[in-house]
């Protein structure tokens, strides 16, 4: 390979460094390694290296901060005047003074020393041993700052095995749920004082721009919000605005705000609410967690109260119902289909099962409904209008290019004849992988797959999978499939994996939901694989793969470490 390939004059890194634990002897051989003399593949090795140097050097960092605080408290305990609540305060004055800090950062870094030395000792361990960086162990540390420090131990004990595989916005996510599902009321009380904590912040950016923002707000209003301001910057996308996205919403947001904006009302979109929970939960038979899509995990309160709303409201005409059956062991997708309230037929038609109402499966043949976990999903509709120039009212949230707190997705827009567009829409999505079918039309609805560009206008409809088989991948994959990727898998681009014009199927089983980013990846040389049990694995053109393991829907069963390797092993590729 190329990027394995040591340039002429150059060198080759150490033996063992990729194994080689953080601490002096690291910190020896990365001091004597020229970078501009070493191959691509090697750079990549030379820079994870660093990084668990960096780690270990920042972990004796916060130690070290949790040793001044500790002789500060022991100079001056007993001082006249001096409590002990008074000790933090000091002891920011002295890490202030001592690193050139304003005393709130240093009261801020001094009190994660101090959570991550004496509350959470395992996640300094793992930071120390270079398995992980200072903005994992900050997640961990964060997240579970509202649970008894016994409860926040055994939380990160679970999850540390994976923490160095995962992003921080991944670990945010399965460390919220976890904290959700180890102790109900902490999370409930901690919300509900958050909530009564609710403000608008306004103030000036360096640049002379303003920011106007609202902090703690309740969930499910602050979905419907962005939903509304989303779907009228949409209807002026579809309208012709050319700019960004985001400023359009911006503008959107403003103009909303001053009695000012005079463009489009919002466009018509199914799934304006995206909720997945189980079905105890719904019933209040139990408090598990449910996750409202693009905003996380969310108490079984709220997950409750939207649920009620949608089905109650009498703005809303319809509800959709989504459920997904589940392998009990793994948590990842058996079964998955659409339910609704069933249309009369005209006098005289002869009565047809509806397609929605069918399982969606691999290809032709669905997989057996033999696991018993189930995810319910409530997805409700406006009631009226269907198209931009529509008032209609939005109830929830659907994720979208730069939807929610997540952060990481992108502003794409689909086009006529662009990749990602649902071929027979008008580029609508129904929001349950359903694509909705025009007014002045009979042909079957079916999604674009991206295996390759679009341009012409005469389709290979083998090509492309069915609306039943693409709900089912975007319910299987619910993010992009790419390294490190949470954009929805809704608003993502369905794949080949081996390409159609090689051989590929254009079934569930070969392709993946990609953003467009992370489909772009592959025309730069990146190649994708997957393993027969859905991890998809990454190859960069550098020569180092990376992993990426199917998301699960429920939580999977906990497993011994020998079951582990075993399913690591039966993971390989063929």
């Amino acid at each position: 390979m190329l990027s394995e390939t040591v340039p002429q004059g150059g060198s080759r890194l150490p033996e063992g460094l990729a194994e080689m634990p953080p601490g002096p002897e690291l910190a020896a051989a990365l001091a004597l390694i020229d970078r501009s003399r070493l191959s691509g593949h090697d750079t990549v090795v030379l820079l994870q290296a660093r990084a668990r140097q960096v780690a270990h050097e920042q972990a004796e960092l916060y130690a070290d901060m949790a040793e001044v605080a500790d002789r500060v408290r022991r100079e001056v305990v007993g001082l006249p005047g001096v409590w002990d609540s008074d000790v933090p305060k000091f002891a920011a004055a002295e890490v202030a003074a001592a690193l050139r800090l304003t005393k709130r950062a240093a009261g801020g870094v001094l009190e994660d020393a101090w959570l991550l030395v004496e509350r959470l000792p395992a996640v300094w361990r793992a930071l120390r041993a270079g398995l992980i960086d200072v903005p994992r162990a900050k997640v961990m540390v964060r997240e579970t700052r509202v649970l008894p420090e016994p409860v926040a131990r055994r939380v990160v004990g679970q999850i540390l095995p994976q923490a160095p595989e995962l992003t921080t916005g991944q670990l945010a996510y399965r460390v919220r749920r976890l904290v959700l599902e180890a102790d109900p009321c902490a999370a409930r009380n901690s919300y509900e004082l958050g909530v009564a904590e609710r403000r608008i912040v306004a103030g000036t950016d360096p640049d002379g721009t303003a920011y106007l923002a609202g902090y703690q707000l309740p969930v499910g209003p602050a979905a419907a919000a962005y939903e509304r301001v989303d779907a009228i910057a949409r209807a002026a996308k579809q309208a012709g605005d050319g700019r960004p996205m985001d400023q359009i919403r911006a503008d959107v947001y403003l103009g909303l705000l001053e009695g000012t904006w005079n463009g489009p009302g919002p466009v018509h979109r199914r799934g304006v609410i995206e909720l997945t929970a189980d079905l105890p939960t719904l019933l209040n038979l139990a408090d598990n967690p449910a996750e409202l899509h693009g905003w996380g995990p969310v108490i079984a309160d709220i997950a409750r109260q939207i649920t009620t709303q949608a089905t109650t409201r009498t703005t809303v005409r319809d509800t959709i119902w989504v459920y997904s059956i589940t392998d009990p062991l793994t948590g990842r997708l058996l079964h998955h289909g659409t339910t609704r309230r069933p249309v009369l037929p005209a006098p005289g038609s002869t009565r047809r099962r509806p397609l929605h109402l069918e399982p969606a499966g691999s290809g032709d043949t669905a997989h057996p409904p033999t696991a018993p976990c189930t995810e319910i999903g409530a997805q409700a509709e406006p009631t009226t209008g269907t198209g931009p120039g529509t008032d209609a009212e939005p109830v929830g949230l659907d994720t979208g290019p730069g939807a929610g707190p997540e952060g990481e997705t992108q502003s794409r827009s689909p086009t006529a004849g662009s990749r990602g567009e649902d071929i027979g829409t008008g580029g609508r999505d129904t929001g349950t992988g359903q694509t909705a079918r025009p007014a002045v039309a009979a042909q079957p609805a079916v999604a674009a797959v991206s295996g390759e560009r679009a341009g012409t206008t005469e389709r290979d409809p083998r090509r492309f999978l069915s609306a039943r088989d693409r709900a089912h991948v975007i319910a299987r994959d619910r993010t992009c499939r790419g390294p490190g990727c949470r954009v929805s898998a809704r608003r993502s681009e369905i794949d080949h994996i081996v390409p159609h014009a090689q051989g590929g199927s254009s079934t569930p089983d070969n392709t993946d939901a990609k953003c467009g980013f992370c489909h772009d990846l592959k025309d730069a040389g990146w190649v994708v694989t997957r393993t027969p049990r859905g991890t998809t694995l990454w190859t960069s053109p550098l020569g180092h793969t990376y992993r990426k393991p199917p998301e699960p829907i429920t939580r999977p069963a906990d497993l011994t470490p020998a079951e582990r390797r075993l399913a690591e092993n039966l993971d390989q590729p063929p």
